[in-house]
């Protein structure tokens, strides 16, 4: 089975670890982005170019690129990818591929953390006391606000207020969410749901450090006192449509776990995940050859630090 990264951009890591579960069965790791230059191309079997994910050929692109290389699974790394993907999974599938994407009713509730707010808190998860912002006026608001675009990624345009300062900041945040701000260590769970939903794996870390929105220092936390919360959580998040790899973040808070943000689809930090013994591309490529993967619920790592360096990759002439 021959595996496709796309927007595959600096994601080296996540393209070395499925290179390793394809080449063990035979097949290959295919690298996709719209620049020839992203440098996790230079690690695939082989590279090529695609079309902006917004573009009207994107999909059937892709799916030529399936019907000619023999993939049997895509796997997306990019938010814009994922309601693109899940809304063409059938097409996918009738050439013998599964993209690795949620339903698309989850992915259109995660994509909006207003959406992401209600469905979970309507499911008994706790969340931030939350406003949209045409409800901030004569709202009573705590004292500590945190605002972001409800479409927002990679900590773009978040910003940190008071009820003084926040008509001034909503006026420069498109489509804005106005949250209290939570005080607690801030957590993420790398986690792992076969294709029906049924939990397999997941690993919490911390984000020491971050960089753009991508963890750069991190270390994995043991699940002693979050084992029941974090079942409860991922539960919900499959019966709402979750499948596949979800990243989750959430605040530890005396009043327990508050769920922030849910993305469903590896996150930038899951290396640290995988090196804590979450080897999702290979329990992946199990589920999808017939294989039963039984799950491995608290099994990983705990007190494993990650920290991260740039490597270069030079080359005289780009892959295009």
């Amino acid at each position: 089975m021959n595996v496709l990264i796309t927007s595959a951009g600096r994601r080296v890591s996540l393209v070395q670890a499925f290179a390793r579960a394809a080449r063990a069965r035979g097949g290959l790791v295919l690298a996709g982005d719209a620049s020839g230059l992203a440098p996790a191309l230079y690690l695939a079997d082989r590279a090529f170019q695609l079309p902006s994910v917004g573009a009207e050929g994107y999909v059937p692109h892709l799916l030529a690129l399936v019907r000619e290389h023999d993939i049997g699974l895509i796997v997306p790394t990019i938010d814009p990818e994922l309601a693109v993907l899940a809304a063409n999974v059938q097409a996918f599938a009738d050439l013998g591929c599964t993209a690795l994407v949620s339903g698309l009713t989850f992915v259109e509730l995660s994509g909006d953390k207003w959406l992401t707010h209600e469905a979970f808190a309507a499911r008994g998860v706790a969340v931030p006391r939350s406003w949209k912002a045409d409800e901030v006026a004569g709202a009573e608001l705590p004292s500590k606000l945190f605002i972001k675009p409800r479409n927002g990624s990679a900590s773009r345009d978040t910003h940190h207020a008071s009820p003084e300062t926040l008509a001034g900041i909503l006026a420069r945040v498109p489509n804005a969410i106005v949250q209290e701000e939570l005080e607690g260590p801030e957590i993420t769970i790398d986690a792992l749901l076969d294709l029906q939903g049924t939990l397999l794996h997941y690993v919490p870390r911390v984000r020491i450090r971050t960089l753009a929105g991508e963890s750069i220092q991190g270390v994995t936390i043991s699940d002693e006192d979050l084992k029941d919360w974090l079942g409860g959580l991922l539960k919900v998040a499959a019966e709402l449509g979750a499948s596949g790899p979800i990243t989750l973040q959430a605040f530890l808070t005396a009043r327990g776990p508050v769920l922030i943000e849910v993305n469903p689809r590896f996150g930038g930090g899951f290396p640290l995940a995988y090196a804590a013994g979450g080897h999702y591309p290979e329990w992946l490529l199990a589920l999808l050859h017939g294989e039963r993967v039984e799950p491995r619920v608290g099994k990983y790592q705990k007190g494993l630090y990650m920290t991260r360096y740039n490597v270069e990759y030079f080359t005289t002439e780009p892959l295009w």
